[in-house]
């Protein structure tokens, strides 16, 4: 019931997204797109060391020794991004595919480790795909500007094929068949309503409705159970009173790197996006423990 309920407000919210795509300007909505990002996206992350000490309680790690990790695995991401952008760029996407079809399918799927792997991950590609198809100009701009490196026209698309028919066969084998009776045409139908969203909006804006609506949502209720057993108005104040203080250094550290690079817009993408990339290595690997507890 509780998940009926958490599609439904997002089914509803996308519906609502795709609106604002449509009656206002892209630079208004990536406005949007970013605060969203900045809030909801972020704080979705900002939990992680709770999480490890909770996921690794029988072996007691000292916290100071679980920052210290943390810390070090965000550091080189962020050291990989400034001297090989082209590698850590590729790594990011690929870790946040694996991400997002992990939280989509994690409690819907079962069977074989590496099959099941392999269908988070080409399903969470199929989507990123779908998003960079459908904004190809921005897509490659943003790459372009990171990488220095101009991607082929069909790339997105021979991808997507790809990707997409091997969801499909993969999730095919791997699914319980009396679920792929009840609910394939409502897992096609969503892929259609992101192409749909995708389309309407810009790069940003699109981005940001599947991350905080499909992923940083159900994340985060998926995250105050693991840690409080329950969702409640204490469990959810109790997480964002556990999850402010990393939030706003984050926060702080993202507009001291904008203070300093304010007059460069293509710096400040690489930045913003570096930053997306350093934080989300070691949360895609925490969330992934968890899961598999």
């Amino acid at each position: 019931m509780e998940n009926s309920k958490s599609r439904s407000f997002s089914l509803i919210t996308t519906f609502v997204f795709m609106w604002v795509a449509i009656n206002f300007s892209p630079a208004l909505a990536d406005v949007f797109g970013y605060l969203l990002i900045l809030s909801v996206g972020i704080l979705h992350g900002s939990n992680d060391l709770f999480l490890i000490r909770k996921a690794l309680a029988k072996r007691k790690p000292k916290l100071w020794a679980v920052l210290g990790v943390y810390l070090m695995v965000i550091l080189m991401a962020a050291v990989l991004f400034y001297q090989l952008p082209f590698l850590a760029l590729t790594s990011f996407v690929l870790f946040s595919a694996y991400h997002f079809g992990e939280q989509h399918w994690a409690t819907k799927i079962q069977g074989n480790l590496w099959a099941v792997g392999a269908f988070y991950f080409c399903y969470g590609f199929t989507v990123l795909l779908l998003l960079f198809f459908c904004n190809f100009s921005d897509t490659s701009a943003v790459i372009l500007d990171i990488t220095h490196y101009t991607l082929p026209e069909n790339i997105f698309s021979n991808g997507l094929v790809f990707f997409g028919v091997l969801s499909l066969i993969l999730g095919s084998y791997l699914l319980d068949k009396d679920y792929i009776k009840r609910r394939s045409i409502e897992e096609l139908f969503y892929l259609l309503l992101f192409f749909l969203l995708f389309k309407a909006a810009s790069l940003i804006w699109g981005f940001a409705a599947y991350f905080v609506l499909w992923h940083a949502i159900p994340s985060l209720k998926d995250q105050i159970n693991f840690l409080h057993g329950e969702i409640s108005t204490f469990s959810i104040l109790k997480y964002l009173r556990e999850s402010l203080f990393n939030w706003l250094v984050a926060l702080l550290g993202l507009a001291l790197m904008y203070f300093v690079f304010r007059d460069d817009d293509s710096v400040f993408i690489t930045i913003f996006f570096s930053f997306l990339a350093a934080i989300t290595f070691p949360h895609v690997l925490v969330i992934s423990n968890i899961y598999k507890q």
